[in-house]
């Protein structure tokens, strides 16, 4: 059975004002890891405690590429004090051939770079990268391009927004998956769990079909606000 993690992106509002209340909140809410969209000023060491002390995993953390490119030793060595070993490229701007060789020459320079430090890149997708240029997912060609060794944090969502079936996809990209995120909405906007149509349930037998330890819920825009919106999905998870 997978372990339930959340993007602390959901939450941002809540981790500006108290960031340790906040992951206390999680914690209580039965989440057991957490995904990182910055550090919000607490040093590693505490960082590390807080997390021990609440029983949350740091399942991964979204790196923007400029971050590993300028702070490369700094963003190494806070994300192995938590415990953390994925680094996750959050967005690019990957729409055409040229954007493609930008890219994918950056992440194919900082693969190796991650790797030797016993740690792994991988990218997140939104809908654009479902495009399709010339014969294939703009996605794919940037794993190509990568030799394949880019690994790739499928958000379930936006694969069903890019017209993709996600389980397909997921089963496509097999070995290049340690985890997804899973969201839910409709083509108006972004649901808790349960509340959109996206495949949500799809999603997760594929989850457990495929044996990945960790699914993430995330939400970019939370409603009421981002505890309210991750306690509702995790009430919709715990009756599956």
């Amino acid at each position: 059975m997978y372990k339930i993690a959340v993007q602390l992106y959901t939450v941002r509002e809540e981790m500006k004002e108290n960031p340790v209340g906040t992951l206390e909140k999680v914690a209580e809410l039965g989440y057991k890891g957490v995904e990182f969209a910055g550090f919000f000023d607490i040093p590693a060491e505490k960082m590390k405690g807080h997390l021990e002390r609440l029983g949350l995993t740091a399942v991964a953390s979204h790196t923007p590429l400029e971050a590993l490119e300028n702070q490369f030793d700094e963003v190494i060595r806070y994300n192995k004090t938590i415990g953390n070993r994925y680094l996750v490229c959050p967005w690019s701007e990957l729409k055409d051939k040229e954007s493609l060789q930008e890219i994918g020459l950056r992440l194919k320079t900082l693969i190796p770079k991650v790797k030797a430090e016993g740690m792994e890149l991988l990218y997140h997708n939104h809908d654009h990268e479902l495009k399709i240029l010339d014969d294939n997912f703009l996605l794919d060609k940037l794993v190509e391009v990568c030799d394949g060794e880019l690994g790739l944090e499928v958000d379930t969502f936006w694969v069903y927004r890019g017209g993709v079936n996600p389980r397909d996809y997921m089963l496509k990209h097999e070995k290049h998956i340690p985890f997804v995120h899973v969201k839910d909405g409709t083509d108006e906007g972004l649901n808790a769990l349960g509340e959109g149509k996206a495949p949500v349930a799809q999603v997760l037998e594929t989850v457990e079909e495929l044996g990945l330890e960790w699914i993430i819920v995330e939400n970019d825009n939370p409603y009421p606000n981002g505890l309210e919106d991750i306690e509702r999905s995790m009430v919709y998870l715990q009756n599956k």
